[in-house]
């Protein structure tokens, strides 16, 4: 049944999703990459612990090798031309060696299967070693295209 109340209650819930729609903002490059390096190292951080024995495995782990692995497919992705930033701590070299930037974010995604394997074995050994090798490429990458912090 629609009556003069429900008519106005449905106009106001159209302008009010019209309006959210505008207000809607695109992230920038800079703040993407940002939030997906921070959820990185949490990923990171928690497969960490359970290597060091500072905890215990569980299935979550499998899902932070997961998240990495994701996160190693989008890495090319993050660094678009143009996407410089002065907070950013992107050295220009990304850009300007960009084969070399390829090679690295190529290494990282090369490396992620191994811990996705190595977090379902439930192997504190496996799993240490495997976020060895690809802790090791995110320094290949960091050393030649990361500034350092302020």
């Amino acid at each position: 049944m629609r009556g003069p109340g429900m008519t106005r209650i449905l106009l106001a819930g159209g302008i009010c999703a019209v309006l959210t729609a505008g207000v809607a903002v695109a992230e920038t490059a800079q703040e993407k990459r940002t939030k997906t390096m921070k959820a990185l190292g949490g990923h990171m951080g928690a497969i960490a612990k359970v290597a060091k024995g500072e905890a215990g495995y569980s299935p979550a782990i499998v899902d932070h090798a997961k998240g990495i692995e994701t996160i190693s497919h989008a890495m090319i992705g993050l660094f678009p031309a143009g996407s410089a930033d002065a907070k950013s701590r992107s050295k220009p070299e990304i850009w300007s060696d960009w084969t070399g930037f390829e090679k690295a974010a190529n290494d990282f995604k090369a490396a992620a299967p191994a811990l996705v394997t190595a977090a379902m074995s439930g192997d504190r050994g496996q799993i240490g070693a495997a976020l060895g090798a690809v802790g090791k490429t995110c320094g290949g990458c960091h050393k030649p295209f990361r500034k350092p912090k302020e």
